[in-house]
């Protein structure tokens, strides 16, 4: 069986944009996060809505930080998310 990702990270690079912008308009770090942690929520309840497994999940929101982070790189952002797997 073929999975389909309906909400591919990959496609998104309009929705990272907007996220990296708010991001690089945020007052605080703790903005910031938020910012992040909401578009990061809502992308999660998207994808378990439409029954993919965890493992494709975990994926496509590591794609999806990197697509945002990138996006801040290009903004020039002084604030950009941290990458799975990176300490602070």
């Amino acid at each position: 069986m073929t999975l389909i990702i309906p909400f591919p990270s990959k496609r998104r690079s309009g929705h990272a944009r907007k996220i990296a912008d708010q991001l690089s308009r945020s007052r605080s770090d703790r903005e910031a996060e938020h910012i992040l942690s909401r578009a990061l929520n809502a992308y999660e309840r998207q994808m378990h809505s439409a029954s993919i497994p965890d493992a494709e999940i975990d994926l496509e929101r590591s794609d999806f930080i990197f697509s945002i982070y990138e996006e801040c790189r290009k903004l020039g952002s002084a604030w950009r998310p941290m990458m799975p797997g990176e300490t602070a």
